[in-house]
């Protein structure tokens, strides 16, 4: 299992988690087959952010609606741990309500090296997906942005 991103996608998700740093950014990857199309940040409204992330609802549901709109399905849901690595945490795996989502995770722990892993979460069940850098955006999408 695979899941495809472009250098920009990657580092808009890094700088993302740089920016909400100390608490966890999160947000939602939109695209077709195993191939991201847009990075979608969203909102975290979590009581405690520093440890965990839990999207705010109005957010989550204008971005599920604007995937729909264009035709993009739900690949995967991101979020950073700024201070752990990038493994899913018992939280996580408590909050894995989309078992078809890939759940990729932003580890800041090592500082100026950030980590990006993504993983399957079925039933309890931790599964590591292979991230993969395509060189270039898809031709279909560079001639215009599906989300502004």
């Amino acid at each position: 299992m695979v899941l495809i991103l472009t250098e920009a996608q990657l580092s808009q998700m890094i700088a993302h988690a740089h920016a909400e740093a100390p608490n966890e950014a999160c947000g939602l990857l939109a695209g077709i087959g195993d191939q991201v199309i847009q990075v979608l940040p969203a909102v975290n409204i979590a009581e405690d952010a520093t440890v965990r992330y839990l999207m705010d609802p109005h957010d989550q549901l204008r971005l599920f609606q604007a995937m729909e709109e264009q035709g993009l399905e739900l690949l995967g849901i991101y979020h950073s741990h700024p201070s752990s690595p990038a493994y899913p945490s018992p939280t996580d795996l408590s909050m894995a309500y989309y078992p078809e989502a890939a759940y990729a995770i932003v580890s800041l722990l090592s500082g100026d090296r950030p980590m990006v892993r993504a993983f399957r979460i079925r039933d309890g069940q931790i599964v590591e997906l292979d991230l993969s850098l395509a060189p270039t955006e898809p031709d279909i999408f560079r001639s215009s942005r599906l989300f502004v």
